[in-house]
């Protein structure tokens, strides 16, 4: 189990992606102005911001269970250069990659302008984009309807498994009430597969932070971190916009609200093969695809590192089991 912000806040390590960054800049016919300085190191990820005159890229380091990102951020940037940010160099292997700058993110207070619904907009439109290319992204994990009744019932057996002194124990009884609720799940997500929406990436942690300002009136978003991402039904990633804007929390109950509304019907336009009236029960089996998602990526996250040692609170994955299988009335 390793104690990954130590480890990426090591004069040892910050000497390695000196190195390895030095060298992809001179591909590039640049140099580094200074030294490579922490901007934000948690157990998921590291990023160091470096110094280029008056410019700056970022360097960053991902936890093995997002180690994909790096090359996924370039496949994509292939099929909608538009919409990714791409990065200068990839090392797969040690999950390392460099960022150009790519200016104040859409939360920045020159792009608060920027609101819920052309986010989501621009995060349709490179969902689009990248339906029917699953080999190119093949890196990506894949968690699609079929499969999330499997990935279950192992996310179950793993946490029931777990000592009981684990964080993450699932004890006996609520591991069989969760399984006793597959049936109810499952209906759901044959909505989902039968719907007839072609599978693609569900970014699965989009906010305004996530994404950089258009540099130009009228373009869209660049998208740049998407390390929780999975290839799935596309729905799912309204999970955590919808609470976002709604001002309610990760482990509440859907929103319904006339903002709600507002987002998922815009959002949704982008698939007009889906009768408006079909939308609601997609919509529900979608968010609970969408928590299942939320738990298996913390997951992977948490497979490899310490849990004494993560430096930062971690949710439970049974709240995540929890709101994919017991979430309350439809609204």
């Amino acid at each position: 189990m390793r104690d990954m912000v130590t480890e990426w806040s090591s004069p040892a390590f910050h000497v390695r992606a000196t190195g390895w960054v030095d060298g992809a800049l001179a591909a590039r016919g640049l140099r580094r102005t200074g030294a490579l300085q922490p901007h934000k190191v948690r157990f998921w990820s590291a990023v160091l911001v470096v110094p280029l005159g008056s410019e700056r890229a970022w360097f960053k380091v991902a936890n093995p269970g997002q180690a994909f990102e790096g090359a996924l951020l370039g496949a994509m940037a292939a099929l909608a250069p538009a919409h990714v940010l791409a990065p200068w160099a990839v090392d797969p292997q040690h999950g390392w990659w460099l960022l150009p700058d790519g200016g104040p993110t859409a939360d920045h207070p020159r792009g608060r302008q920027h609101a819920w619904e052309p986010l989501l907009h621009d995060a349709a439109e490179l969902q689009r984009r990248c339906e029917g290319y699953r080999a190119e992204l093949s890196m990506l994990p894949s968690l699609t309807p079929e499969q999330a009744g499997d990935a279950l019932l192992g996310l179950v057996d793993d946490l029931a498994g777990r000592d009981a002194a684990d964080p993450q124990h699932l004890d006996a009884d609520r591991a069989r009430a969760h399984l006793a609720r597959r049936a109810d799940l499952d209906q759901d997500l044959g909505l989902l597969t039968d719907s007839g929406v072609a599978p693609t990436v569900q970014l699965n942690d989009v906010h305004p932070g996530n994404a950089c300002a258009p540099r130009t009136p009228g373009a869209p978003r660049a998208f740049f971190d998407l390390g929780d991402a999975f290839w799935s039904h596309p729905w799912p990633l309204l999970h955590a916009p919808l609470r976002g804007a709604a001002g309610a929390r990760l482990v509440d109950p859907l929103p319904d609200s006339p903002v709600v509304r507002r987002l998922t019907d815009a959002y949704l336009e982008h698939w007009p093969g889906v009768a408006p009236g079909d939308r609601p029960a997609l919509l529900w089996a979608a968010d609970r695809l969408g928590a299942l998602h939320r738990a298996l990526s913390w997951r992977r996250l948490l497979a490899e590192a310490d849990p004494d040692r993560l430096g930062v609170a971690t949710p439970r994955l049974d709240t995540w089991l929890t709101q994919a299988l017991d979430p309350g009335p439809q609204p």
